[in-house]
Parts: C-alpha cells; structure tokens; sequence
C-alpha cells in the first residue's frame, strides 16, 4: 500500500500534525494528504438464520479495488481523562469507544440491534434462554482471539458492579451466563425482554487483561484493548487522541488509515478549522452549526436528535379537570406546535410524535401536522360541559372557572417561553392556563411524585442508559413500558419503587402492546406492537409530544464512502465507519 508519507506512524509526526495552542485557540498545522491504493473489499457481517435482523448490518461487498488512505480528525469538545467502555459520559467518549470495542451486538443506523462479535442466535420458547454463537475470526488488538471466556467474564463482571444506571439494572436481568462449547454462549434471563439485545451491546473486554482487576476503578486508558475497528495508538492528554486501523478487524480493514479526536472546547474555532479542513469532521452547538453552511457551502451539513425531549404533561387522575379527554384533545387542537417550536428552539427542535428517536426503527407514528382547529376545540369544550358565560372570556362549568396551572421550570427561557405560547393559544377557547414558573429542585421535581399536585407541567426526559446524566444512544431502546404502562403507576405511601409514569396514564390497549414489545424477539413483530402502543398514545394524550433538540453534524465532502456521502442524518452516522476513505485532493 502507497502513502504519501509513513512517518504518521511515529509520536513526533504526531505532534507535527497537530499544534493546540490553549484551550481556546486551536490547531495550526495541515493535514497529510495520503494517495489511494488497492485493497481487498469490505466483508459483510454474517448474521445467521436465527437472527432477528431485518436489514445488512454493513454494504455489500463491491466488485472493484476499494478507495483506502486519510486520517480522519474529529472534534472532541472535552478531554477524556478515564474511560470505562460500559459508562461513556460524553459523547466523545461513546464514539471513542464504539470504535475500540465490539459487543455480541451492535447498533446499526436506524439503531436497531444487529449480531457484531455473534453471527446468530436462537432463543428457547419461553424466551428466557437465549444461545448465541461466536464468530471464529474476531481478535483482540493484542493478537489474542475473542473468546466465549471474554463474554462470560464481561457480563458476570458488569453483572456485579452496583446497578448505578439503567445499563447494569438491565443486565442483571440476566441470572447466568455460560459457554457450553467453544462457540456458544447461553445466556439465561429472569423473564423474557426484548430490549437485552440492545443491552448486549455493551462492549466485550479482554479477560486475560482485566481478570482480578477492580471494574469499578478501571480506566480503560491503562489497557486499551479493544476488538473494534480501530486501535489505540496514542493519547496526549489535552490534545488528541489517535486510534489507528485494525488490519485484523473482522469485517474487513478499515479503508482509513487513523482516526484522531481533537480536544477542542471552543465551537467557533472548531467551526473556523473545518473551513480550512484542519478538521475533517465535528458535532457542534446549533447555534454554530445551523449557520456553517452559510459560510461555507462546499460542507456537507447533517444533523440528529438527542436521546431525549421535551413534552406537555397532564394530570390525568380522577380528580384533576384534564381526566376528561375532551380537555387535552381541544388544547391539542387549539396550539400551533410547529410555530411554537420553531419560535422558542430557533430551528433547533425537531417535531416528534412518540417516546421512539426520530429517525430510529421504532419512530413509527409522525409528529402531528399543527393544524389549529378553534371550532372543535370550543365544540368538544362545550360537549364537555365547559361553557361561556355571557360575556364572559374564560369557560365556566357549575360555576367553576375553566383555570389550570402550567408548571415549568423558571430556569430554562425556551419552555417558559412556550408555555406562554401555550397559554395564549388557550385563551382563544375560554381556557385559562395561568402559568407558574419554579424552582426545579423545590418545587417542579415534587410534581413528579405524589400527591402529583400539578394540572398541566412542561417537563423533559433525557434517555441515559449508561449515564443518567448523558443522553447517549450506544444502548439505545425504544421501550416506554415505564412511562405509561399502569403497573408504573404509584400505588400509594406503601409504593417505594421509583416509578415514572406520574401522569397517571391507565389504557389497557396500551398496556397489552406495551407488554407484547418487550416479550417479542422479532424485530419486526416487536415493531407493529411498538406502534399500537405509540397510537394509543398519541390517541389519548398522556403528554403532548413537543420537541427533541437537534446536534449539528458537519463534514468535509472528502470523506466518503464506496457507496456514496456519509450519512450524518442519524446519531449512529458511525456505523459503518470501517468503509470510509478520505479522497485525495486533486
């Protein structure tokens, strides 16, 4: 293989490469251009007959000499000084370790659990036993083979840490994991759940490593051994780090030659770099990156949702004026929630209509399409008994006046904001939303346990399977089961658990699809129970979906694949990561 220069290969061409002049200036050197050379194609992963797959996991082979060469440079807007590959805090930090590690299972573009470091597996009919085979051909960094041994020792060592985040709470559904042959791993749950495939994903680790180790205090930076994509190469604390090709890798070599992550905390200079291709690729702020292509046209420009939204909660019990469905369904038609949402985000939010990631397998039902409907509104308020008194402005029922209260936290312009927007929307129907901004600590977070004394709350989730402080998607599930399904339900004083569905939200439909797409195994079986669960909630309303915040990808057009552009439309953009090449100039 010909490259413009073998000298990356050292720590100094390294330093050469990049210059960080302080934390808020940035790099000042150039990228090497490296030429094309001939290489074998891209092996597609073998998914076997008893997968649940319903699409490739990677591109066909293509019959020509595949594009190979480039460094790829990445933003990384914090430094990561530990690294635990079960426990990305940052975003960084989960595509560092998506290319460093394999799971039994991995994420493909639209999220959905696809077989990695297994080729298959077949479940017993009960569900609860699962057997999965290993591929023969996967190795560490260091040479060794992957074996079963790595996956038992993996899961049984996360299996006992403390369950300190929805990660290890998941896996410990699992009560035994065992390798009856050299292939094969049989992993034994306490019920049948559909989302343990997604939690398989957690990255498999080298046994002969890390056995005796205390998982809870290691770093992964003191042994860095992974069986992904990419290897470690270097690490320079406050500058970058540089992950460079698995040749050995089992879908085939990467066709780029390396791929460094920048440390750059500031969003403009990262912007500025991009123009000039200092940087190759970077996630930015929506304020820096919705307006880049403006500047400079020739970027290719994407953009995905966070793990997490916003949305208009109601009361729903017995006693609270929005038990009535007729309320929630003439409020519903009486807002413009693409205006709001385009006012109060700048363009940022996206319109969602479900729990489910827009753009995943399971985004099944659209956002609704905004059309203002006054006349039902007023009709299906009058049906309920709520009416105008003669010259009246706000809708009386037993003389009691049609009043709510709107809670949102004080803190955050964007939902005052939009509750405002709500509110005066509502006065075009006699309802009157008095709106009630607060504290989140001491007063909005009561309103999400009981006596649940609120009518309407704006309110947020943020969908961190290993951090409950970050929004990551490396375990990513569509399951809702806990926000709506009535055994979520808080029972009383007697009642500790941690339940989330605080609105109250009790429909035995829901209920039984909800329960059926956690039981089937089949992902396309598990998407239609997927979607009459989301219909139902889209039918009756427990939350008024609002909007997920957009994070802004940018890219130079020279980093491509054989099958086209780069898709950045997704937060999993690096799925196929292994196929991208960077086109020399000229």
């Amino acid at each position: 293989m010909n490259k413009s220069s073998s000298s990356i290969h050292t720590s100094r061409s390294l330093k050469q490469l990049f210059q960080l002049l302080s934390a808020s200036v940035w790099i000042a050197a150039t990228m090497l251009a490296l030429l094309a050379a001939c290489g074998a194609p891209d092996q597609p992963v073998a998914t076997g007959e008893a997968s649940p797959a319903s699409a490739p996991t990677s591109a066909p082979p293509t019959p020509t000499a595949l594009p190979r060469g480039g460094n790829l440079t990445i933003r990384l807007s914090d430094d990561s000084g530990t690294l635990q590959p079960w426990h990305p805090r940052t975003r960084g930090e989960e595509q560092i370790i998506g290319l460093v590690y394999s799971g039994l299972m991995r994420l493909d573009a639209t999220l959905a659990p696809q077989p990695d470091l297994a080729t298959g597996w077949v479940a017993s009919a009960d569900g609860r036993i699962i057997t999965f085979t290993l591929r023969s051909d996967a190795v560490w960094h260091d040479g060794r083979p992957v074996t079963v041994d790595d996956v038992v020792f993996t899961l049984d060592a996360l299996r006992a840490l403390p369950p300190s985040t929805a990660l290890l709470t998941g896996l410990r559904r699992i009560v035994e994991v065992t390798s009856p042959e050299s292939d094969t791993i049989v992993i034994r749950l306490d019920e049948r759940y559909a989302p343990i495939f997604s939690l398989l994903t957690t990255p498999v680790l080298p046994r002969h490593l890390l056995i005796g180790r205390n998982l809870a205090e290691f770093n992964a930076w003191d042994a860095p051994v992974g069986s992904g994509p990419f290897r470690f190469e270097q690490r320079e604390p406050g500058v970058a780090i540089t992950l460079a090709a698995n040749q050995a890798f089992y879908r085939g070599a990467p066709l780029l030659d390396r791929v460094v992550f920048v440390i750059a905390p500031d969003a403009q200079v990262a912007a500025s770099a991009l123009q000039d291709e200092r940087l190759l690729l970077a996630e930015l702020p929506w304020s820096v990156g919705s307006v880049i292509t403006e500047t400079s046209p020739m970027l290719q420009w994407g953009a995905y949702a966070e793990n997490g939204y916003y949305f208009l909660a109601f009361n729903l019990r017995s006693d609270r004026i929005f038990s009535d469905p007729r309320l929630r369904e003439a409020l519903a038609a009486t807002i413009d929630l693409p205006r709001i949402v385009q006012e109060v985000t700048d363009g940022q939010g996206m319109l969602i209509g479900s729990s489910a990631a827009p753009g995943s397998w399971a985004d099944l039902t659209p956002p609704p399409a905004g059309t203002v409907d006054l006349d039902r509104a007023r009709a299906l308020l009058d049906e309920a008994g709520w009416r105008l008194p003669p010259e009246g402005a706000i809708r009386q029922r037993d003389g009691v006046p049609l009043t709510v209260q709107l809670f949102v936290r004080a803190d955050d312009p964007r939902r005052v904001r939009a509750a405002e927007l709500i509110a005066s929307a509502a006065e075009q129907i006699g309802m009157d939303i008095v709106v009630q901004p607060a504290d989140f600590a001491t007063v909005i977070r009561s309103k999400y346990a009981p006596p649940y004394d609120f009518d309407l709350l704006i309110g947020s989730w943020v969908n961190g399977v290993a951090d409950p402080d970050f929004a990551d998607y490396a375990f990513y599930d569509p399951d809702d089961f806990a926000l709506f399904h009535s055994s979520q339900i808080n029972q009383g004083l007697a009642d500790t658990r941690p339940t989330l569905n605080f609105v109250g939200f009790s429909d035995p439909i829901y209920d039984n699809q909800a329960g059926a797409a956690r039981q089937l195994y089949d992902l396309s079986e598990r998407a239609q129970a997927i979607q009459r669960a989301q219909e139902r909630v889209a039918l009756l309303r427990p939350y008024l979906f609002l909007w997920a915040d957009r994070i802004a990808v940018v890219c130079n057009p020279r980093v491509k694949t054989p099958d086209g552009p780069v898709t950045l439309m997704t937060p999993n953009y690096m799925w196929n990561i292994e196929r991208w090449y960077v086109e020399v100039e000229g």
